[in-house]
């Protein structure tokens, strides 16, 4: 099987399979809590389409980068939380619809978001003087129509049929952690040439931004007196971005392999971390 069919195609059916799931944890009390108390996910969203670029451009900015490679990490902080994140959200037992619903913003300020600071990054490291055109309204759909449907049947099936939704819960969290090893495995074969090449230079920045971006997004929450599980939430969504967004940007609109190294990179970091932060939050709530 071509390691693009994994990506493309077996991934996003499985986190379909797994958002489903997700649904039948919820209930419509869950998004009126959003709703209520409007400060966490005013939070997260500014953390994610503000202070994430500055971490980025910071990072950019001091390590020693090629051009390309600095644009790559700007790419990749541009881009929205994708759909995994709400998946690594449940199964961290976070606030899963706060993850949802930052999700959905977040995707739909891209439009403006993503091109505006692509342009000034290649500008800014590249001397590139040029407008950068994406289907980020495709995206955005795309995203929408993996969240939504299947969030609703899974809440349908709670609502209809408790029993079987309460018996899933414990193959779901078994079955989010193998698709996080099938997603890691998958990415690793896709980008096995480019990945082995640049680790040495993408590497540590690529670490630095899953790290730091969460660090702050956590302790940053917390600092506005967000509940832990909220913010833990945020730290999840402002850390594990879409870089599958990013390297179809990267490589098919920019058509610049070198600017998809980071991206390329992060993606194994992030899922890498996601395991960690998943296995330490189950741990620490079992004791």
């Amino acid at each position: 099987m071509e390691s693009g069919v994994i990506i493309d195609v077996i991934v996003p059916a499985c986190l379909a399979v797994m958002m489903v799931g997700l649904g039948m944890t919820l209930v419509p009390d869950d998004f009126k809590r959003v709703a209520v108390f409007p400060k966490a996910a005013g939070v997260g969203v500014a953390f994610q389409i503000v202070m994430l670029p500055l971490i980025g451009f910071a990072l950019a900015s001091a390590f020693p980068l090629a051009p390309e490679l600095a644009v790559g990490v700007m790419l990749l902080a541009s881009c929205p939380g994708g759909v995994a994140s709400n998946v690594i959200t449940h199964l961290a037992k976070g606030d899963t619809a706060l993850a949802v619903t930052l999700t959905i913003i977040s995707s739909s300020l891209s439009l403006i978001s993503i091109p505006l600071i692509v342009s000034l990054s290649l500008v800014h490291f590249m001397g590139v003087d040029s407008e950068v055109k994406l289907p980020v309204i495709e995206t955005v759909i795309k995203v929408f129509i993996l969240i939504v449907p299947t969030v609703i049947t899974g809440m349908i099936v709670k609502a209809k049929a408790p029993g079987l939704a309460a018996r899933s819960e414990k193959p779901v969290n078994l079955g989010g952690l193998f698709f996080l090893i099938i997603l890691v495995v998958g990415v690793a074969v896709s980008e096995k040439d480019i990945i082995a090449r640049e680790t040495i230079n993408a590497g540590p920045v690529s670490v630095s931004l899953c790290v730091l971006a969460s660090l702050i997004g956590y302790f940053g929450a917390r600092a506005f007196s967000v509940s832990k599980t909220r913010s833990i939430t945020i730290a999840i969504g402002t850390g594990f971005q879409n870089s599958a967004l990013a390297l179809v940007i990267a490589t098919s609109f920019l058509k610049n392999a070198q600017i998809a190294i980071a991206p390329a990179v992060y993606t194994m970091v992030m899922y890498l971390t996601a395991g960690t932060i998943v296995a330490y939050a189950n741990f620490v709530r079992k004791r």
